[in-house]
């Protein structure tokens, strides 16, 4: 009996694992963003447009294995591949929003 309710809760665990990337992922878009726009703003501010495009997808790119893991990680659903897809999904998805937000700020 206690096999079945901990097999029907695991999912439960995603709550306290995804936060924590979730935040780290926020901390590298700002940081991107910081490194796409410089320290003068994305306008120049006087001083010029500095675009860091290395440091922007250094910083962008490690967003999809953070919130992958978790998700693959979290014996939310028995079958391994399709923890792998969703995992793969949710992080490209986040590390998209991420890049648009990026771009949508800069503009």
């Amino acid at each position: 009996m206690s096999e079945t309710v901990t097999k029907e809760r695991t999912w439960l665990h995603l709550l306290w694992a995804l936060p924590i990337p979730v935040v780290v992922s926020w901390v590298l878009l700002i940081s991107a963003l910081w490194d796409f726009c410089g320290i003068n703003g994305c306008t120049g501010g006087g001083f010029g447009i500095s675009r860091d495009i290395g440091g922007t997808i250094g910083n962008l790119a490690p967003i999809p294995f953070l919130i992958g893991l978790p998700i693959f990680l979290v014996p939310w659903s028995p079958k391994r591949g399709v923890r792998a897809v969703v995992a793969l999904v949710t992080g490209v998805a986040f590390a998209g929003l991420g890049f648009v937000i990026l771009v949508s700020m800069a503009s």
